[in-house]
């Protein structure tokens, strides 16, 4: 009796932690069921749908990464490029501020310290911002691949698709695949419950 008492909780216990898909059947099994973090699951399939599919967020990526080129680019350049010298004491008048060169002849010949680790720190997150985008790729396409194959919804949907049509088919999508394998049926309580989880325990933290 004491032995399938100390059983029954280590059963349990293996089956919160929603076992590892390999450990279950084998390479096999399909990508899209036992899914291992149901948590990061559930949250990545609702951030492609509140950015609107992967041509929305990789132009939104490409655009940050231009702009925080830009504004790098801009603030190195009034900061030591600019004639700031020639602009405010010999523009006067239309003739005189057309005679004044705008570009200093020792730009970035001998930038100040400051600039230098405003740059360099600027340009350290410029790459990380790089490798991140490279980095989210493989996830954002086997993302559009689940929704396009398993919930039967394409990039171009999702421009008007409500989100309560998402979780309809990721409910119809577990009497099949068994996204979770800890209890037969999901619904619309559990995604949410397991979306907002980190959020529920900071309001549940701050208000103890």
């Amino acid at each position: 009796m004491r032995a399938a008492g100390q059983a029954a909780p280590v059963h349990e216990r293996l089956l919160e932690m929603e076992l590892d898909p390999a450990l279950l059947q084998g390479d096999t099994r399909e990508q899209w069921e036992a899914i291992s973090d149901l948590d990061s699951f559930f949250s990545r399939v609702y951030a492609y749908f509140e950015e609107r599919g992967l041509r929305c967020i990789l132009a939104g990526r490409v655009i940050q990464l231009l702009t925080l080129a830009f504004t790098l680019g801009l603030a190195v350049c009034l900061a030591d490029a600019l004639n700031w010298e020639g602009l405010v004491n010999e523009c006067k008048d239309e003739h005189s501020c057309a005679a004044v060169q705008l570009l200093r002849h020792d730009a970035l010949s001998a930038p100040s310290p400051f600039l230098k680790l405003f740059v360099g720190v600027f340009a350290l997150y410029w790459l990380w911002m790089l490798l991140h985008f490279f980095w989210d790729l493989r996830p954002l396409l086997e993302m559009r691949a689940f929704y396009r194959d398993k919930l039967r919804i394409v990039d171009a949907d999702l421009q008007v698709v409500a989100w309560d049509l998402v979780v309809q088919r990721v409910v119809e999508l577990q009497a099949t695949s068994r996204l979770c394998i800890v209890k037969d049926q999901l619904t619309a309580h559990d995604i949410a419950n397991r979306i907002l989880r980190k959020e529920n325990f900071m309001v549940a933290f701050v208000n103890r």
